[in-house]
């Protein structure tokens, strides 16, 4: 490989010219967050013109929980980490003027892991694939990117979300730097799954996010998964109280080991996904701070205020069903549902849902009940919702849901959360994701989903119509029955009213 050279205003950046284009790796867009800077917005990193950039080597992931791999995993080694992770990598065809679209890529893990680093996401392969500029981003996860402690503490803690802060903090960064990289500052979408995804969504409501994307494509996450400022704040409470942090005191919060943070917040967060998501429940995620998020992004949605941005959301068939299969999610029983329903829908409106899912599934056990109950509350909903908003405020907006099942752990785990993302990266390969076979289906629903987001991406169309409920709207992927269905028409109506916050 050779070494290039690019003026940006950044700086002289040097990266690497390979095969299937150039890239870039590593670039630091912020200050470290570490020190005095724990727990604080991102502070821009700023570079002379003429400095030379190294970018060479990826950067480090985020702090996170290192939890052992699945034997079905794939085989992709783990990233290093550290605190020092607000970095970029941008992986182009060619560093010219020819204004690709640029696709900014927000990783998932249920807003505690994940890695703008390595794993199965094949940059290069990717702007090669579709002539995009690809940007993958790493950014502060878990307590150090989401506790909340504005409420509480004060200044100079009164920003909540310093995550979705980094967000933005790297979307000017691509702004001011990506055309001399190919790419067109003006079309940039977000696209991200699960915590990604609901992080993209967020920023609907993040006057600071104005301007930075132009479309958003959405796997299983949207403008939902609010948490409010009060739980928020109990929970850091919580959290201080493990580490034995006395409130206000700013200096031990920054000495303390950053292992210990993270064994503080495995104590504070539920692992059981419908705790993890209920009303008030146990988990780290966007909070409603009222300075970082002044609306909630569905209200913002629905006022009309970025109808101006095409959305996508897309869905698996069986998002939770990878949860049950591994077998942390306990025993369910029907009073347990009536309860967990009551919270979800409310004391008057729970035992109705209860009835209609009982009434649909009657030969159902209440674990097999639970899990599609949570599908639809925690991923199918919201993201109808999401689309809904948006085309009635006069925006645009599409569904789509993936219905490929794994044959892994003998067909158990379905069309689970996460499936889709290898396939739009255009992965089959089984050493890579442990869950997708390569077969000459699977690699023609990972062309078929790639096309869309490169569509999308340069038109805002992916190449299907446009969201209506009712309808035969919603395009379906590893299904060879049906191309397009009417997905939603009764689950609607049985959730009218029903606001999940």
């Amino acid at each position: 490989m050779e070494l290039i050279k690019v003026k940006t205003p950044y700086g002289t950046l040097v990266g690497r010219r390979h095969r299937q284009g150039v890239e870039f790796l590593g670039i630091r867009y912020a200050e470290a967050p570490t020190g005095e800077l724990r727990f604080l917005p991102p502070v821009p990193r700023r570079v002379a013109p003429e400095e030379e950039v190294l970018a060479l080597e990826p950067g480090a992931a985020p702090p996170q929980p290192h939890r052992p791999a699945p034997p079905w995993g794939g085989a992709l080694p783990s990233p290093a980490t550290s605190e020092d992770c607000l970095n970029l990598s941008v992986f182009t065809p060619a560093p010219d003027d020819a204004g690709r679209p640029v696709l900014v890529h927000l990783f998932g893990g249920g807003f505690e892991t994940g890695s703008g680093s390595g794993g199965l996401q094949d940059g290069a392969a990717l702007a090669a694939r579709g002539d995009c500029v690809v940007v993958r981003l790493n950014f502060r996860v878990g307590a150090l990117g989401f506790l909340y402690l504005g409420q509480a503490w004060g200044t100079p803690y009164t920003a909540g979300n310093v995550a979705l802060l980094d967000v933005v903090t790297a979307l000017e960064w691509v702004r001011e730097n990506i055309r001399p990289l190919g790419g067109n500052p003006d079309n940039v979408t977000l696209f991200g799954i699960s915590s990604g995804a609901f992080m993209i969504s967020s920023l609907f409501g993040v006057p600071a996010s104005r301007g930075l994307f132009h479309k958003a494509w959405l796997q299983s996450g949207s403008a939902s998964r609010i948490l409010q400022a009060e739980i928020a704040t109990e929970q850091a409470r919580q959290f201080l109280e493990i580490l034995e942090i006395k409130p206000g005191d700013s200096r031990a919060l920054q000495q303390v080991a950053v292992d210990r943070i993270i064994e503080a917040q495995a104590r504070v967060v539920a692992q059981d996904v419908g705790e993890r998501n209920a009303p008030g429940g146990r988990t780290l995620g966007v909070v409603f701070d009222g300075q970082t998020l002044t609306s909630h992004p569905l209200e913002a949605l629905r006022r009309g205020e970025r109808k101006e941005i095409p959305i996508l959301a897309g869905t698996t068939t069986d998002e939770t069903r990878l949860w049950f299969a591994m077998g942390v999610m306990g025993q369910a029983s029907w009073e347990g549902l009536d309860l967990e329903f009551k919270r979800f829908a409310g004391p008057a409106r729970g035992p109705t849902l209860l009835n209609y899912y009982r009434r649909r599934l009657p030969e159902a056990s209440p674990n097999q009940v639970r899990e599609i109950f949570l599908t639809e509350a925690i991923y199918r909903i919201p993201a109808l919702r999401t689309a809904l908003s948006q085309i009635q405020a006069g925006g645009k907006a599409y569904v789509y849901r993936f219905d490929w099942p794994s044959p892994v752990l003998e067909g158990k785990i379905g069309a689970t959360h996460g499936l889709d993302e290898p396939f739009v990266w255009g992965v089959t390969d089984p050493e890579k994701t442990g869950l997708v076979e390569d077969t000459p289906f699977t690699r023609q629903v990972a062309q078929e989903l790639g096309e869309a987001l490169f569509r999308f991406a340069r038109s805002g169309d992916p190449g299907w119509p446009q969201y209506q409920p009712g309808e035969a709207t919603g395009r379906l992927f590893g299904n060879p029955e049906a191309v397009l269905a009417d997905m939603d028409s009764e689950l609607l109506a049985e959730w009218d009213g029903i606001e999940r916050r």
